[in-house]
């Protein structure tokens, strides 16, 4: 079965799909995306003022952090601070931090600490902030956060050195998993990483909204048949950028499916070097594929091999363009067709959709509530069970 972007428009889902948050957050994303840019904007000012500062020091670390989905906007959008402001920039996450910060951190190197949080309200996320102000002799702090009233934003707004962008109230997501919440806090980090041409970037956004818009409107119906399927594998690649797209997709499927569909990610280049045996006969194989020419030359290459080779029994590309999906061949085709050529880093958006409509089809057909999917209460919301130490605990 092979679709192309023009394949089947959004269906009228039953009323029993529509009555989900989770189907909604990642419905709305499209208009969100627009509400960020509008909300970042509003604050411009003030993060021109507290940025610049900080980065006409090149002697300044840049840490993007956060746990789970937040960790990988951070992973996905750490090239873009090094790029834009020449400074030292790196994604650690929260989990990491906690137990090693010291590994990781100099004490006597200015930090700038960019932390991610749906809730604010995770002991990881709380406890990292703490151990920079302990440990480091000088910190900076900016919280990107959907809650205002979260233990992160009000921390970093008593502290007198950070900043906190509050995004607009519908990236709060009320769902398990993560859908407005990770696209709109990657959607402020990549405006905050380009202050110095944040004008231009209302036109990308606006494209990349239309983008979004179009591939909901097309796809849903293609996904939810899918989801039909009987595979219990899902596996997601992708190169540069986009491999932070593919590690946080293959953990929402994973996440709506309570773990019935096992999410595995790679590079391109990566998964021949021993990852590729997991592909089987119920192996969905999902390709995102880079809108730049050198990195898609890599990228066919292997998607080419794995067909000659028929080990899986599903594939899914997504394409930047017409022209590129017309070099690979796959059972589902999903362009993209950017309007003119939007910032690549604005462009990363609409590349996560696909995972979390996958997700939301295969829990609901699983029987699942896409909503609550660990019914045996493995996962939650917000983390819980952590116990924070300090180092004088015996």
């Amino acid at each position: 079965m092979t679709h192309s972007s023009e394949s089947k428009k959004t269906d009228s889902d039953s009323n029993e799909t529509a009555d989900f948050h989770t189907y909604h957050e990642i419905n709305w994303q499209p208009k969100l995306w627009l509400d960020v840019y509008r909300t970042i904007a509003s604050q411009r000012e003030e993060l021109n003022n507290f940025l610049l500062p900080l980065i006409s020091n090149k002697q300044l670390k840049i840490i993007l952090t956060g746990a789970g989905s937040s960790a990988f906007i951070g992973k996905t959008i750490q090239h873009a601070f090094y790029q834009n402001f020449g400074i030292d920039s790196t994604a650690i996450s929260t989990t990491s931090l906690v137990t090693h910060f010291e590994n990781y951190v100099s004490a006597d190197r200015p930090l700038l600490l960019i932390s991610f949080a749906r809730s604010g309200n995770s002991p990881e996320s709380n406890a990292v902030v703490d151990l920079a102000e302990k440990f480091c002799s000088e910190v900076y702090h900016i919280a990107i956060t959907c809650n205002p009233l979260g233990s992160l934003a009000e921390k970093v707004n008593d502290l007198g050195n950070g900043l906190t962008l509050i995004l607009p109230p519908e990236a709060e997501d009320k769902a398990l998993a993560m859908t407005g919440s990770f696209t709109g806090m990657l959607l402020a980090a990549a405006l905050t990483a380009k202050m110095d041409s944040f004008e231009g970037l209302e036109n990308d956004v606006k494209q990349i909204s239309v983008t979004g818009q179009s591939l909901l409107d097309d796809h849903h119906g293609d996904f939810k048949e899918l989801a039909e399927y009987d595979f219990n594998r899902i596996v997601f690649l992708g190169s540069g950028p986009l491999l932070g797209i593919s590690r946080e997709s293959h953990l929402k499927v994973q996440e709506l499916t309570n773990g019935e569909v096992i999410g595995k990610h790679d590079s391109f280049l990566g998964f021949r070097h021993g990852p590729k045996v997991v592909v089987n006969k119920k192996t969905v194989l999902v390709y995102l594929f880079s809108p730049d020419e050198y990195v898609f030359r890599y990228e066919k290459d292997l998607a080419r091999e794995i067909l000659s080779e028929n080990t899986h029994m599903y594939t899914i590309g997504i394409f930047a363009s017409e022209e590129m999906s017309r070099q690979v061949d796959c059972d589902l085709k999903v362009e993209l067709n950017y309007n003119g050529n939007p910032d690549p880093d604005v462009g990363l958006l609409p590349y996560v959709i696909p995972a979390q409509l996958i997700g939301l089809y295969k829990s609901i057909d699983l029987g699942l509530n896409p909503d609550s999917p660990s019914d045996n209460g493995t996962i939650s919301r917000v983390v819980k069970g952590v116990h924070i130490y300090s180092k004088t605990d015996s």
